[in-house]
C-alpha cells in the first residue's frame, strides 16, 4: 500500500483516521470500513459535514490504494452523498478530492461508470458549467480510454472536457476510422467529431477536427484525390469519393458566415450523403441551433449525449 499521508486540523478525527489506518494494515477491512461509515454517520446526522467529508475523503483513499475497490467506492460515493445533502460548492478544493478518488481507480472497476455520472451531476447541481466541470470530464474520460469496454462512455466525457482531452478524442475517433476496412466511411467518422462540437457550440474545436482529420487523411490514405478552393477566404478540400467530408468543410463555412440560404442549399444538395450516412436528424438539429430553420419533429442530439449523465433528465 502506498502511503496516505492523513493531515487534518481536528485531532480526533486525526486519531480515528490513524486507527482506520492501523486495522487497514493489519488486514481488517470490513470491521474498519463499517466502524468509520458509523462515525461518518454520526456527523452527518448533527450536519457535522466538513468532518464527515475530511473521514471518507481519506478512508476512501486508503482502502483504494490498499486495493480494496469495492469499499474505497462505497466510501466514495457516500462523499458525493454529502456534498450534495450539504450542497457542496464546486471549487478547488472539494473538486481535487473527487479527481484524486477517480484517479485511484482502476479502469475496469465496475463502480467506476456511477460514480463519475455522479460526480458530474454534483457539478452540473452545484458548479458554473451546465455541462459539467470540464476538468473533471478529463479525467474521467482519460480513465475510461484505459477500458476498452467504456470508449464511447469516454467519447462523451472529452467532448466536453477541457483543451487537454481533444487530443485524447481527436485520436479515439482517428483509431476507430483506421480499423475500418472502407476507409470511404471518413465522413462518417469525422463527422462524428465535428458534429459533436457544433452539439455544444464549440465551433473551434469543429474546425480544429475536420482540419487536422482531413490532413491525416490525405498523409495516409493517398487513394483519394482531391482538389483546393477557396470559400468565403478558407481553404476547401474537394474529396471525389468523400461528399460527406466536402459538406462538412462548407458546413463549417456557413455556421461561421451565419448564412442560413446558403446552408439549406447546401443540405438540399448533399441530403442523399447525409440520409446514407443516417445524420438527417443531426443536421437538422445543426440547422434550427444556428440558422434558425425549425423542423416539425422534436430533435435535440445533445438531449442523447447528457443522459447518461443524468438520467435522461436533461
Amino acid at each position: 500500500m502506498s502511503e496516505v499521508e492523513i493531515n487534518v486540523k481536528n485531532p480526533k478525527l486525526q486519531r480515528t483516521l490513524q486507527r482506520f489506518k492501523q486495522k487497514i494494515s493489519e488486514g481488517d477491512y470490513y470491521e474498519a470500513h463499517q466502524t468509520l461509515r458509523t462515525i461518518a454517520n454520526r456527523n452527518v446526522r448533527t450536519k457535522s459535514y466538513g468532518d464527515a467529508i475530511e473521514l471518507l475523503y481519506h478512508a476512501a483513499q486508503i482502502l483504494l490504494k490498499s486495493s480494496q475497490p469495492a469499499t474505497g467506492s462505497d466510501l466514495t460515493t457516500y462523499l458525493l452523498e454529502i456534498y450534495d445533502e450539504a450542497e457542496i460548492p464546486v471549487d478547488s478544493s472539494s473538486k481535487s478530492k473527487i479527481i484524486q478518488l477517480i484517479s485511484l481507480f482502476t479502469p475496469d472497476e465496475p463502480t467506476l461508470k456511477n460514480v463519475s455520472i455522479q460526480a458530474i451531476n454534483w457539478t452540473v447541481k452545484f458548479g458554473e458549467y451546465k455541462f459539467g466541470d470540464p476538468y473533471l470530464h478529463d479525467v474521467i474520460g482519460e480513465k475510461f480510454l484505459q477500458n476498452a469496454s467504456l470508449a464511447y462512455d469516454a467519447e462523451r466525457h472529452l467532448i466536453l472536457g477541457t483543451s487537454a482531452s481533444f487530443p485524447l478524442y481527436y485520436k479515439l475517433i482517428w483509431t476507430w476510422y483506421l480499423e475500418d476496412p472502407n476507409s470511404k466511411n471518413a465522413g462518417v467518422y469525422v463527422s462524428r467529431l465535428v458534429l459533436n462540437y457544433l452539439f455544444i457550440e464549440n465551433i473551434k474545436y469543429a474546425n480544429e477536427a475536420l482540419s487536422k482529420f482531413i490532413q491525416d487523411l490525405i498523409s495516409t490514405k493517398t487513394e483519394f484525390s482531391s482538389e483546393t478552393l477557396k470559400e468565403s477566404e478558407n481553404e476547401v478540400f474537394i474529396f471525389e469519393d468523400l461528399p460527406l467530408i466536402n459538406f462538412l468543410q462548407l458546413l463549417l463555412v456557413s455556421v461561421q458566415t451565419k448564412n442560413a440560404p446558403y446552408y439549406q442549399k447546401l443540405k438540399n444538395r448533399y441530403q442523399q450523403d447525409i440520409n446514407l450516412a443516417e445524420l438527417d436528424d443531426a443536421f437538422s438539429y445543426i440547422g434550427e441551433v444556428y440558422f434558425g430553420i425549425r423542423v416539425q419533429k422534436n430533435i435535440n442530439p445533445l438531449q442523447n449525449l447528457m443522459s447518461s449523465f443524468l438520467g435522461g433528465g436533461f
